[in-house]
């Protein structure tokens, strides 16, 4: 099964992002549902049974922190740009992350190079109008979602239909 690990983001502030995902609807870009908008802590990907007891083990609780959703980004870079999303900042996140790669690295799960805390809005298959997206990009770059506070992370099956993915909560920590 294929599965992820997420901090999930409060109701009002998916309502705000999806009418703001507006800005983004172009030909070529996927858009992120509104119910599957989360910041993905680790792509865990195939896991079988097994594995999957091991993960179900862990302790991978976290203390409650604030988050702030904020600026817009592109990976891989902004000249050649798959993924827009949105910042989560807060100074303890990258930490609270590299933690948890370690016990999964543990389990056998490659570490991560780096990691930069984000929520994906959309992604892009092909653009007709680069220098559009772009400056949609620069114009947006300072939004602001506010903060909140994250007392969780969960661990998501995700199933890959025709229509997008569908995410069911394994466990929560």
């Amino acid at each position: 099964m294929r599965l992820f690990l997420a901090i999930d983001i409060p109701e009002n502030i998916k309502e705000e992002i999806a009418k703001f995902q507006e800005q983004f609807k172009m030909k070529g870009i996927k858009l992120v549902e509104k119910e599957n908008l989360h910041i993905t802590v680790k792509f865990l990907g195939e896991v079988d049974e097994e594995k999957l007891k091991e993960i179900l083990n862990l302790d991978l609780s976290i203390q409650p922190i604030k988050i702030k959703l904020k600026y817009i980004g592109t990976f891989p870079n902004s000249n050649y740009i798959r993924v827009i999303w949105i910042g989560a900042y807060n100074n303890n996140l990258v930490e609270i992350f590299k933690e948890i790669d370690e016990k999964l690295s543990n389990l056998g799960f490659k570490k991560e190079r780096e990691y930069v805390p984000h929520l994906t809005i959309g992604r892009v298959k092909f653009i007709d109008n680069k220098k559009k997206l772009k400056d949609r990009i620069e114009k947006y770059k300072d939004v602001d979602f506010g903060e909140f506070e994250a007392k969780h992370i969960k661990l998501y099956k995700s199933t890959l239909t025709p229509n997008g993915p569908i995410y069911e909560v394994i466990k929560e920590w």
